[in-house]
């Protein structure tokens, strides 16, 4: 067997990581695809996922080493699988249940056909490459990895999810809880974001899976036939070095001087989220309008810019989100705004280029990052990362529902869903003195820095390297 930092990597996703762009197909953005180019690169990896429905993608990515292997899907298996039960089953319960989560036999039954359509192409890529790393990420695909055990034995695999895992009670929910234990429980290791997470999963393990003979001994889950397997705690985290020279680059600095000539003499509340009800939003613009309700004399001295990244208008609960959202804005601007005076919520429902978000991070004075649940939450590690690097002296509001709460224990922790605390406590943040924000982002951003994403990506490598499956042990 090659050494592990030689060893091919194949990648198993929801999605492709192109896209088809304005001069051709391009690489798409997002911390995974970031974190694994390097390393897939250097060790000819392969990236298996769905083609979004395109014609034609590239069989590598543009100019570089990395082999693409597309799924095709039917209109059918998307509406099924992905919006159903991935994004209307699955997202909310994993969620701990914030939204009601629904239970549809069609949809989970297109779900394990795409797991095995998916089982099938990877089973395919790693034929080449007798001596690579499997990795499989996220909700999408949990029955993945006992669908490739079942037919190759000694693989070696990994998964990776990276959204919460909630307690057992919620967990138990769901009609198709054993498969989808069974299914993860294919991979050698399984690897969430906190210990919280880690151990909601092997409890819903011993208490559902108890009676089949799977036992859970530590931090590992021993199957009927011996084989064990590992569960470990590593949180995910963003390129530093990217971010970092984003915010002090040239282009950074026309933009934040745009943004603070704009906002001159306001104190700028930023939110940047995708348009999830997981994300409190609505909780959020509720805690501004008490601010403003509550001190009349901040009325012309703040300001809260959210940016909305569009999500899954298809799906009935986030157009109903969106129009709650708006509707909200337009409440909040009509009964705050003097005339001849600018709005108190600037509201942006678009995505923005990274050059753009980096420069509205640097002129926040305070971040709201208020999910009701949120695997980890990259953006609290991004703003964090661009305000230290502009020696700046940004508050972080952070949801202590996140995963980077355990992480950025020096922000200023909130309960989102008590509304006239988070108010309160983002009056707290305007009036945070230089010193103590000074203090906190430059502990917060020690600490992001020492494990970027690059660490982890090697961490988790490492982990899946030295596992070793029971047949290949014995053989």
């Amino acid at each position: 067997m090659s050494p592990a930092s030689q060893r091919p990597v194949v990648a198993v996703a929801n999605r492709l990581p192109v896209h088809r762009g304005k001069s051709g197909w391009e690489l798409s953005p997002g911390g995974l695809v970031t974190a694994l180019r390097p390393v897939m690169t250097t060790r000819r990896g392969t990236w298996v996922g769905w083609d979004g429905g395109t014609k034609g993608p590239p069989q590598s990515l543009p100019d570089m080493a990395i082999d693409l292997v597309p799924v095709s899907l039917s209109s059918a298996q998307v509406r099924d699988y992905y919006h159903g039960f991935s994004n209307r089953t699955l997202w909310p319960l994993l969620h701990n249940a914030v939204e009601r989560p629904l239970f549809e036999r069609s949809w989970w039954q297109a779900y394990a056909d795409v797991n095995e359509r998916f089982a099938r192409a990877t089973t395919r890529a790693l034929e080449p490459h007798a001596d690579a790393i499997l990795w499989v990420h996220d909700y999408h695909l949990m029955l993945v990895p006992q669908a490739v055990r079942a037919a190759n034995p000694h693989q070696q695999i990994g998964f990776f999810l990276h959204v919460p895992w909630p307690s057992p009670d919620i967990y138990a929910r769901l009609p198709w809880r054993r498969d989808v234990l069974l299914g993860l429980l294919g991979a050698d290791v399984i690897s969430f974001h906190t210990e919280r997470y880690r151990s909601n999963f092997a409890r819903a393990c011993a208490r559902l899976l108890g009676l089949q003979g799977v036992q859970v001994k530590g931090r590992d889950v021993v199957m009927p036939d011996g084989r064990r397997v590992r569960t470990t705690a590593d949180p995910i985290s963003i390129d530093v070095e990217q971010f970092s020279a984003l915010a002090t680059g040239t282009t950074a600095d026309v933009h934040v001087e745009a943004l603070r000539r704009q906002f001159a003499g306001r104190h700028v509340l930023l939110g940047v989220d995708r348009l999830d009800y997981t994300k409190g939003i609505l909780e959020r613009l509720y805690a501004v309008e008490n601010l403003l309700e509550r001190r009349p004399d901040l009325r012309d001295r703040i300001v809260l810019v959210q940016v909305a990244v569009p999500s899954r208008d298809d799906v009935r609960e986030y157009r109903e989100l969106r129009a709650k959202v708006e509707q909200v804005v337009g409440r909040i601007n009509g009964r705050f705004t003097a005339p001849g005076h600018d709005v108190p919520v600037h509201y942006l429902y678009r995505g923005l280029p990274p050059q753009r978000l980096a420069a509205y991070y640097a002129a926040a004075d305070t971040l709201l990052v208020t999910p009701l649940a949120d695997g980890m939450n990259l953006v609290a590690k991004e703003y964090v990362t661009v305000q230290h690097a502009r020696r700046g002296t940004g508050a972080l509001v952070l949801s202590e529902f996140t995963g980077a709460a355990l992480e950025l224990r020096e922000a200023m922790l909130c309960n989102p869903f008590d509304v006239y605390g988070l108010s309160a406590l983002v009056e707290a943040a305007i009036d945070l003195p230089v010193l103590q924000r000074r203090r906190s982002l430059t502990a917060m951003a020690k600490r992001i820095t020492a494990h970027d994403v690059h660490a982890w990506v090697r961490g988790q490598l490492t982990a899946i390297d030295s596992a070793r499956p029971l047949e290949a042990a014995e053989g």
